[in-house]
């Protein structure tokens, strides 16, 4: 057995003298056949001395082969097999003392034979040393040919004019060379095949040589990922973690000899713990995770099959495991370019793969795509509140940035967060409160809520008008009993995930964790006031859904959009108010034609989705028994927003004049709540219009202020000033 080789660089140092005794033997047939130097290129001039001295031995080399220089052609092959037989002896010597050599290994992954590795051996030579230019252009007479041709190639490698014939399959685009695109062609498809020029692939040249990382192709849209947990201390059951690592190593031991990939499906919400599970798998089973970006993949547009080739190809060379993460980009439908984007997806993995994550947030069931293979699809589901509560309280004893004020219990049972969500949110407040402080400090819990807000679902946004919240308990004016109610509503949110969850009674209610609410009352008598307060207590974000932008004239169009604002509002963590919900939720109807059998379908359709939402919905309307009947057995609250009485109009009044307001003493607040029969909408329109003509006016605000603001605000409403009602300051309408 002969001595194995040092490290990589020396095997292809052996392997470039074998391609110095290839082009030796070549220089001397073309000198034989005929009889002259080649004239390169019009004047420029490569010698034979120059030629020979090229292609001569370093001083390093034994005697035997520095005399190679002047042997003839016979000589030459035959020492090209000796050298040959060498290389095979000390390469199998290599291997089983754990040398690993980067040609042999690379041509085992794809299955090359010896005319293959030999083919990448030529033209990775121009890469280690620029010698081979002249050599190559020498050959081939012309000094702007300085990469090997297809023809040069064959007239290394083949003995015969039969083996070149035979060998031209090598070249073809469905070759394993070509296919796996480990080399290319300068020239287009035009070109007679043997003039054409041939060129390693970057990555590939850099791998052969020992370059440790990615490509740069690669780099743009993949990166190595590391397990930030250890796979038992994933919150997967054990059972399921058990059966996916054995599922996993069966297939490793069988290796590339099965012609069926194993493929798992990761499906679940975003930040569900997706990536962190793979990568625990894989750190098992002591193997990287390449992790590839179909977003930014697919940003190359027409490339696109030439990047996921050079993608899935790395991860053969690392080796490692693929994740593809933005799965759900290639299963949209109004893109007619992404069918043919999956089938190069499948094509690539069939060529380079051998365990593959593809993760999407829905679930997904191939069309036959994967049908000859392991298809193995598994539901992530985001944790439930108690399993949320965990997280955020591991989360502050490893960071020590624990607050008096938070209340992980609450903050668990008002976030549906994914555990990444969590953690981003938890870094976003610490680092938050750091930059506050200048230090740092325990996070509070209002810069926690306003974290998770951050990370909750934004999109909803696009679909619906977030409302302000400048609104407290203080600002509204309600009877006790309503005012009793909207504090309940608070409290089921804030403890659903003890009662639901903990205490069991989720079970009871069928799975069902949402709260549904109804607020009935006149225009203006506090409704939205009271969503926004709500939303504040609790720290969330409130949404009103424009009507105008839901309900259609068009059958299907109206369930349509409601379930995109459901759909998004899912992972918003936000409140839901449909204001004037009667045109959502109005009485079914007795079918008396398609248009009443539509709308009754509409309304079925509603019912189900509040059913069926995990959050807070509101719903407003201004008379209840416009609401369908069935509603009310979903609604956890009907809070009714009265007619305010004169005493709850006195204190509308002088709420809607801030204490900063240049308020003169003639303004008479006992007669406005008397006289003045207006909700507290109305009031409100009136005290911002008397201040404005007061601002224009005097710069104070005074009672015919008051009066010319309330005259304005009834001619609004369709409403007549009388002498009467406005008596003693009826004069002062006409001012």
């Amino acid at each position: 057995m002969l001595t194995p080789y040092a490290n990589n660089w020396e095997h292809l140092s052996a392997e470039f003298r074998l391609l110095d005794l290839l082009l030796r033997r070549e220089v001397a047939r073309v000198r034989t056949q005929s009889g002259v130097e080649p004239q390169v290129f019009k004047g420029v001039y490569l010698s034979e001395a120059e030629i020979d001295q090229l292609l001569s031995a370093p001083e390093d080399e034994t005697q035997s082969d520095a005399n190679l220089q002047g042997a003839d052609t016979d000589a030459l092959s035959q020492e090209i097999a000796a050298r040959r037989t060498e290389i095979e002896q000390r390469t199998l010597a290599s291997y089983e003392h754990g040398v690993r050599l980067a040609v042999p290994h690379l041509a085992q992954l794809f299955g090359f034979n010896t005319f293959e590795t030999q083919a990448l051996v030529v033209c990775l030579a121009l890469e280690a040393d620029l010698k081979y230019e002249k050599l190559f252009a020498y050959l081939q007479d012309d000094i702007t040919r300085k990469r090997p041709s297809v023809e040069l190639l064959l007239r290394l490698l083949c003995n015969s004019p039969q083996e070149r014939i035979r060998a031209r399959a090598y070249f073809s685009p469905q070759s394993k060379l070509f296919r796996a695109r480990l080399l290319r062609c300068a020239e287009g498809a035009d070109a007679p095949l043997l003039a054409r020029r041939l060129q390693l692939d970057e990555r590939i040249g850099s791998y052969l040589l020992g370059a440790g990382g990615v490509g740069h192709e690669v780099a743009a849209s993949a990166r190595l990922a590391s397990a930030p947990f250890a796979l038992a201390q994933l919150r997967w059951p054990e059972e399921l973690k058990t059966r996916l690592l054995t599922i996993a190593r069966e297939h490793l031991e069988r290796g590339r000899a099965s012609d069926r990939l194993l493929i798992y499906h990761f499906h679940g919400a975003e930040g569900a713990g997706k990536k962190s599970l793979a990568a625990a798998l894989c750190q098992e089973l002591d193997v990287p995770l390449l992790v590839i970006d179909l977003r930014r993949a697919l940003a190359h547009g027409r490339d696109f099959e030439a990047t996921i080739a050079a993608l899935f190809r790395e991860a053969l060379l690392q080796p490692a495991a693929l994740f593809l993460e933005h799965f759900d980009l290639l299963l949209a439908e109004q893109d007619e370019r992404l069918p043919a984007y999956r089938r190069a997806v499948v094509e690539a993995l069939e060529e380079f793969a051998w365990l593959t994550f593809v993760v999407t947030e829905k679930e997904w069931e191939p069309a036959g795509e994967f049908k000859r293979h392991l298809f193995l699809s598994v539901e992530l589901s985001s944790p439930e509140a108690d399993e949320r509560g965990r997280l955020w309280r591991t989360l502050a004893d490893e960071r020590g940035c624990l607050a008096a004020d938070v209340d992980w219990e609450e903050l668990a049972g008002k976030f549906r967060l994914t555990p990444g969500q969590i953690e981003r949110a938890f870094v976003s407040a610490t680092n938050g409160a750091h930059l506050r402080a200048g230090r740092s400090v325990g996070v509070d819990a209002e810069a926690l809520y306003a974290a998770c807000r951050a990370q909750s679902n934004q999109r909803l946004g696009t679909l619906a008008r977030k409302l302000k919240l400048r609104h407290e308990w203080s600002d509204l004016v309600v009877p006790p009993n309503a005012h009793a109610q909207l504090r309940e509503l608070c409290a089921q949110m804030k403890h659903r995930s003890k009662v639901f969850g903990t205490w069991g009674f989720g079970r009871a209610v069928g799975g069902r964790e949402g709260i549904c609410a109804l607020f009935y009352g006149a225009s203006g008598t506090g409704k939205t006031m009271a969503v926004e307060i709500i939303a504040r207590e609790l720290g969330l974000d409130a949404y009103k859904i424009d009507l105008s932008t839901v309900v259609s004239k068009y059958i299907g169009e109206t369930e349509k959009n409601l379930s995109k604002i459901f759909r998004e509002a899912e992972t918003s963590n936000a409140i839901l108010f449909f204001d004037e919900a009667d045109a959502l939720f109005g009485k079914r109807s007795e079918v008396k034609d398609a248009h009443d059998r539509y709308a009754n379908i509409e309304i079925n359709f509603l019912l189900q989705r509040v059913e069926e939402f995990d959050g807070m919905v509101v719903l407003a309307t201004n008379l209840r028994k416009n609401i369908d009947d069935a509603f009310f057995r979903r609604v956890s609250a009907a809070v009714e927003f009265p007619f305010p009485e004169e005493g709850e109009r006195f204190l509308i009044w002088q709420r809607h004049f801030p204490a900063g307001a240049p308020v003169d003493e003639d303004v008479d607040f006992d007669f406005l709540a008397s006289r003045l029969n207006v909700a507290g909408g109305n009031i409100k329109n009136i005290a911002v219009n008397a201040a404005f003509m007061a601002a224009e006016n005097s710069g104070r605000i005074h009672m015919r202020h008051v009066i010319r603001a309330a005259r304005r605000e009834y001619e609004k409403i369709g409403r007549m000033c009388t002498e009467m009602e406005f008596s003693p300051y009826h004069s002062m309408l006409s001012d």
